[in-house]
């Protein structure tokens, strides 16, 4: 039986329904799914309808983790009963691709499938189900776009260390970056809220270089440029909010590109020289010249990172059955979290 979690309309709740279960083709895997890692994106798709989903009825879900139940007649590399973790590239298109159900397809020439190592513990499996969507986009912007060192690359010695501004260091994203950047040997700022401010600063290493984002405005942006100039600069919240101030620390500096992790949602007056830039990040992997870069991600930097201490988990909050899926999406929406991470665990 293939439960599912269907969202039939803008902004309806997701309802639960009998599929088939759908089979491989030549090239493609059956996965039987066990924990669903919930994306902030899919709560916007959901509940607020932006960005609108191709068409209705959709079945979200972009990460989640399982055991292989059936394989195509051309799949060589995969054997049935591998566990893996998955997380779908963004713009693929069908839902027999998504995750909120029991049996998922993984699209032919899908390349972010990444086998579990041996002994992995199911909270160790649910952090990685919660966090992979972030952790694919950290390498493909910092590594894969922007050309920067990863996590166990050698820092040649007399290199100049450059200065990197994450400006949302205690979201998801943010505090991937920053560890990963930390880690690649980069000088990193960034903010926080006070509550995270313990756990950024044990990330990155130093107090001094991470700012409490509850300081006035100009505070902030004081305290920012006084520790720049920076070689990069990214917007990890990307808000109506965020956007001026990571933009005037940029002009101080005489303009350059704001890396930002949204688009925008409407009309941007950003100062002279400073430009915006947007893209899904993970998008940069697929490209021909980063088959090295995608082989490491999959083969070391998911299934061994938190094991090598290149990223770390947020606190996961689990919740059982598909039929959660909505009440966490709503609870998402409206802001709730504190910083947690939320899995959705169908059993095995």
């Amino acid at each position: 039986m293939n439960e599912a979690a269907i969202l039939t309309s803008p902004n309806s709740p997701l309802t639960l329904h009998i599929l088939p279960i759908p089979k491989p083709s030549a090239y493609e895997l059956l996965i039987k799914v066990y924990l669903i890692g919930i994306n902030a994106i899919e709560a916007k798709i959901a509940k607020r309808g932006t960005p609108p989903p191709p068409s209705y009825p959709f079945i979200p879900g972009s990460s989640y983790t399982g055991t292989i139940e059936a394989i195509g007649t051309h799949v060589t590399k995969y054997q049935v009963g591998d566990r893996i973790l998955v997380s779908k590239r963004f713009g693929t298109q069908g839902n027999e691709y998504g995750a909120y159900q029991r049996y998922v397809l993984v699209a032919a020439g899908e390349k972010m499938v990444v086998r579990l190592p041996e002994g992995m513990n199911k909270d160790e499996e649910a952090a990685l189900a919660a966090l992979v969507m972030n952790a694919t986009c950290v390498p493909g912007l910092f590594s894969g776009r922007l050309g920067l060192r990863k996590p166990g690359d050698e820092v040649q010695e007399g290199e100049e260390r450059e200065k990197i501004l994450i400006y949302g260091g205690s979201s998801s994203f943010g505090r991937l970056a920053v560890q990963y950047l930390q880690c690649a040997g980069y000088d990193v700022t960034t903010t926080s809220s006070p509550r995270c401010m313990v756990t950024v600063c044990e990330l990155i290493g130093s107090e001094g270089n991470v700012i409490d984002h509850t300081l006035p405005l100009e505070r902030i942006i004081a305290e920012l440029r006084v520790r720049g100039p920076y070689d990069v600069v990214v917007d990890m919240i990307s808000t109506a909010q965020t956007i001026p101030l990571a933009s005037r620390v940029l002009e101080a500096q005489g303009g350059g590109k704001l890396s930002t992790t949204q688009p925008a949602f409407g009309p941007e007056d950003l100062p002279e020289g400073v430009e915006r830039v947007f893209e899904p990040w993970s998008d940069s992997l697929y490209e021909e010249g980063n088959e090295g870069l995608m082989e490491w991600v999959v083969g070391t930097y998911l299934p061994f990172g938190m094991e090598k201490g290149w990223m770390s988990a947020q606190e996961v909050e689990m919740v059982k059955g598909l039929e959660s899926v909505d009440g966490v999406l709503g609870r998402m929406a409206e802001g709730y979290g504190g910083g947690k991470r939320f899995v959705v665990e169908l059993g095995r």
